[in-house]
């Protein structure tokens, strides 16, 4: 007789919490999306904005030339690290500048810019540090041929 008791208990409960439960509120109240489209529109507009004066921005460096002395290199490379410790816009500049040079010390700096909190600065960092990911231009070659048995020699 208990066998039986506590499945329908179970039943029971279960059936009185569903009959109890909140009723479920449709997510829009009516089908006109044009405010919504609107909304799209204008978040659109203002994304198209923000990357056309980061082109102009880009603009910046069409006329900068890489250093040639030692005295220039050392300028520069405080002026990145001034400008990594700077505003977002002077970061998003210094990763740029450290691209166009293309020197392995930047390095340090791109692996910084990489955890920037800035989105721009991580996709101009990671652009940036694409021409160093590879393997290490060392090349081992071997005089002549090991022996067939070296196995044996070791």
């Amino acid at each position: 007789m208990q066998n039986v008791l506590v499945p329908g208990a179970v039943g029971l409960l279960a059936v009185f919490l569903w009959l109890q439960r909140k009723p479920v509120k449709p997510m829009l109240s009516s089908t006109d999306a044009s405010a919504v489209a609107q909304l799209n529109r204008t978040q659109l507009e203002l994304v198209i904005e923000t990357e056309q004066s980061s082109k102009t921005k880009g603009d910046e460096l069409s006329d900068w030339t890489p250093p040639v002395t030692v005295q220039e290199t050392i300028s520069l490379q405080q002026a990145l690290r001034f400008g990594m410790n700077a505003g977002p816009e002077e970061r998003l500049l210094a990763v740029r500048q450290a691209a166009r040079w293309g020197h392995r010390s930047v390095l340090p700096l791109l692996r910084r810019a990489l955890r920037d909190c800035d989105p721009r600065v991580v996709e101009a960092a990671a652009l940036a540090m694409e021409p160093f990911r590879s393997s290490p231009h060392r090349k081992v070659t071997q005089a002549s041929r090991p022996p067939r048995n070296v196995s044996r020699m070791r």
